[in-house]
C-alpha cells in the first residue's frame, strides 16, 4: 500500500517534471530564433513545433526509427538516421542550435558525442541538451535503501534492482536483437551524468555549459519549485545550455 502511494507520487511529479523540462529546452530554442536547426533525436518532428511559429530555413534532424522519420520528413525536417556513438554527417559549423531531449543518457560515447555537438554549432551557437540526473533525491533515496537509481533501472529491456519503480521486473521488446551493437542503448539509459560531471564534460571541450536540474521528486511540487533555486544539483532532470565561443 506504502509502495503504491509512493508511486503514486512519484509519477505524478516525474510527468510534471517532464513537462517542464520540455518547457525549458523548447522555450529556449523559440526564443533562439535560429535559422538553422538541429533536432537530435527529434522522433516524429512534432515537438519543436509546439513551440515555433516559424519553420527555419534550415531543420534538420536525427531518428533512427523509419516510421518516426517518415512523420519528420512530412513536416518538412530533413532527417537522417545516425549512430551518435560515432560521427556526424554535418560540416563543422552548421547549426546556430542543437536540441537534444534525452538522448545522451543512451550513449556509450558520450564524450564523443559532447565534441561532435560542438563541433557542428556555429561560433556563438547553443545546444540545449536534456538528460536524467544520477545524483537527484529520487535516485540519492534509492540508493540509500540499496536500491538502483530509478534512471539505471531500465537494463537491456528490463526493470530490474529496485522494486519501488513503476515498471519493476517489466520487460520492454524494442524488436532490436541482443547482438546489434545498439541494442543497450535503445533498450536502456547507458550512462547518467551529474550537474557537476554535465558541466565539466562540456567545459573540458571549451563549450562552456550552464548545468542545473528540476523536479525535486519526491517532495511536493510546491515545496520542491521552492526549494529548487537552493538545491539545483538535485533535481531528477538534467538542464543544459552550453555556449559555443566566437573564437576557440
Amino acid at each position: 500500500m506504502i509502495v503504491k502511494l509512493l508511486q503514486r507520487m512519484v509519477s505524478t511529479g516525474y510527468l510534471r517534471s517532464c513537462q517542464r523540462c520540455n518547457d525549458w529546452s523548447g522555450t529556449q530554442v523559440a526564443a533562439l530564433r535560429p535559422k538553422a536547426l538541429l533536432d537530435v533525436g527529434c522522433a516524429d518532428g512534432s515537438f519543436l513545433f509546439r513551440y515555433l511559429n516559424y519553420q527555419p530555413e534550415l531543420f534538420h534532424g536525427i531518428e533512427a526509427s523509419p516510421s518516426l522519420k517518415a512523420q519528420a520528413e512530412a513536416k518538412g525536417i530533413k532527417v537522417t538516421a545516425v549512430d551518435l556513438n560515432g560521427l556526424w554527417p554535418y560540416p563543422d559549423n552548421t547549426f546556430d542550435v542543437v536540441h537534444c531531449a534525452q538522448v545522451i543518457e543512451h550513449l556509450h560515447n558520450t564524450r564523443l558525442f559532447v565534441q561532435e555537438l560542438r563541433r557542428v554549432v556555429k561560433p556563438g551557437g547553443t545546444a540545449l541538451v536534456t538528460s536524467e540526473n544520477l545524483t537527484s533525491f529520487l535516485n540519492l533515496g534509492a540508493m540509500a535503501m540499496g536500491y538502483t537509481p530509478f534512471t539505471l533501472m531500465r537494463v537491456c529491456g528490463w526493470y530490474l534492482g529496485n522494486p519501488l519503480g513503476l515498471h519493476y521486473q517489466e520487460n520492454v521488446d524494442e524488436g532490436v536483437p541482443i547482438t546489434d551493437p545498439a541494442f543497450a542503448g535503445v533498450t536502456g539509459h547507458i550512462r547518467a551524468l551529474s550537474v557537476l560531471q554535465g558541466k565539466e564534460m562540456f567545459e573540458r571541450m571549451d563549450f562552456p555549459a550552464e548545468v542545473s536540474s528540476i523536479g525535486l521528486m519526491p517532495l511536493p511540487d510546491w515545496l520542491g519549485r521552492l526549494l529548487e533555486p537552493m538545491m539545483y544539483r538535485r533535481g531528477h532532470l538534467l538542464l543544459i545550455k552550453a555556449k559555443k565561443p566566437l573564437k576557440s
